[in-house]
């Protein structure tokens, strides 16, 4: 008698987990339904009439800019980009890089994007990477001219939260071209020179925009 109750509660707790994991995944979204979330969103702020006007040019970027904080894993892409000399940062070193080269990525890619603003973005397909389901790859288009132009994302779930940390824009990665360049700079000029580049970028940038 006592088998038979341990057993029907052991069957009920089962059945309970499975309902509750089910309705866990069914509820997450996918990585390609995120990546499109945020592109239209920033589409949609760069075709606003009201958000066009000269007087609105901050507030235009900063929308753009909040769109993208939402959805980059800055931390993950620093990590990628410094690679193993990632290890030998202070927590204070690491807080610095990531803020400055986030600044730097965001007006690189917003710039990018800010060039396809009146075309068609395709959102293509997504691919996971291994059993595990954890990173996967959101392939979209941008059709210009008759021509489709490729802008892939790399992103990793956090928390049932898909995030990017690459952008491949026609088949050239973010990440990788900065990885090459820092290198070369952090064997010449240390870590000090590599952030004296990136502010120098940063600052560029900014006043690009003004």
């Amino acid at each position: 008698m006592m088998n038979r109750f341990f057993g029907g509660r052991l069957a009920l707790l089962v059945i309970m987990l499975i309902s509750l994991w089910g309705a866990q995944v069914e509820a997450a979204i996918s990585p390609l339904e995120q990546v499109r979330t945020t592109v239209t969103g920033i589409i949609g702020v760069m075709q606003s009439k009201d958000l066009a006007k000269p007087d609105k040019k901050i507030a235009r970027r900063e929308k753009i800019m909040a769109y993208v904080t939402q959805r980059f894993d800055f931390e993950e892409m620093s990590k990628q980009t410094l690679a193993a000399k990632w290890r030998d940062l202070s927590p204070d070193q690491r807080k610095e890089f990531i803020r400055l080269f986030s600044e730097l990525l965001k007006n690189t890619y917003i710039g990018r994007v800010e060039a396809y603003s009146d075309e068609e973005i395709l959102f293509d397909k997504e691919l996971f990477d291994g059993d595990q389901q954890t990173r996967a790859m959101v392939y979209t288009k941008v059709v210009k001219n008759n021509q489709e132009i490729p802008i892939n994302y790399k992103l990793m779930v956090k928390n049932d939260e898909w995030f990017v940390y690459d952008v491949m824009i026609e088949g050239v990665s973010l990440i990788r071209n900065y990885r090459t360049e820092f290198a070369r700079v952090l064997n010449q000029e240390r870590y000090a020179g590599l952030i004296k580049r990136l502010q120098d970028k940063v600052d560029k940038r900014e006043s690009a925009k003004n």
